[in-house]
């Protein structure tokens, strides 16, 4: 289980008035913030694939990808509707908008997890892996940058910028400094070079990631008038 999940449980309480006929955007809402939960939970299993490894949570991924694409397009559509058939507000509208591009961020951020899950079954065979450690917190970083932005929407929050900002900063200078390093070992790097590749696109992955993740708290943001 995943254990960043708090803007979801936080929404969504007792499940009281979940129902779309009720408030349809707040609907949409909770419904985006439990496609973040599974997102975290694809993050959290694609963590495991590389650190552990674990043979098991890849096809996990996969599965859940599956889920996540599913929810995303009923979620897609959803917006549509809003946004052709209701009479909305100018800042109803920005508001289905701003959750229509979260809901492609936190989407591509799932597609990353199932990448990293399949890079990390590629790397298997190369056990030991040189700098697992430091590539277990970059990973960690980005997790914390999704959970950061969801609780942007959650509560509506659009001061938490330049935390995300700072965070997604030090994924960046993480992302230049391993592969810098990756170059200069060269040869003398346990792993063939065409680990050493593997490495790189999981970096490559993380960074990715993180981008989608300030993303999500940035169209809090750009929602104000």
């Amino acid at each position: 289980m995943p254990v960043l999940l708090t803007a979801w449980r936080r929404l969504a309480g007792d499940r009281r008035g979940l129902e779309a006929d009720q408030d349809p955007i707040s609907h949409l809402k909770q419904q985006l913030l439990l496609l973040g939960s599974m997102v975290e939970e694809s993050a959290v299993l694609a963590r495991a694939v590389l650190a552990v490894p674990d043979m098991e949570a890849a096809p996990q991924i996969r599965r859940g990808d599956d889920r996540i694409d599913l929810l995303y397009r009923q979620l897609e559509e959803r917006c549509a509707v809003l946004l052709t058939e209701r009479m909305l507000s100018s800042g109803e509208v920005r508001e289905v908008l701003s959750y229509l591009h979260c809901l492609r961020d936190l989407e591509r951020f799932g597609d990353y997890c199932k990448e990293l899950a399949s890079l990390g079954e590629q790397l298997l065979p190369a056990q030991p892996v040189s700098q697992r450690d430091a590539v277990l917190t970059m990973l960690d970083r980005c997790r914390s940058l999704l959970a950061l932005a969801l609780d942007c929407v959650s509560e509506e929050d659009s001061s938490a910028g330049e935390k995300l900002q700072a965070l997604d900063d030090l994924v960046d200078r993480d992302y230049e400094r391993l592969v810098e390093q990756l170059r200069d070992i060269g040869d003398e790097a346990p792993e063939s070079q065409e680990h050493q590749l593997l490495i790189v696109l999981v970096l490559r992955c993380i960074e990715r990631m993180a981008d989608h993740a300030v993303n999500v708290s940035q169209r809090v943001a750009r929602r104000e008038p």
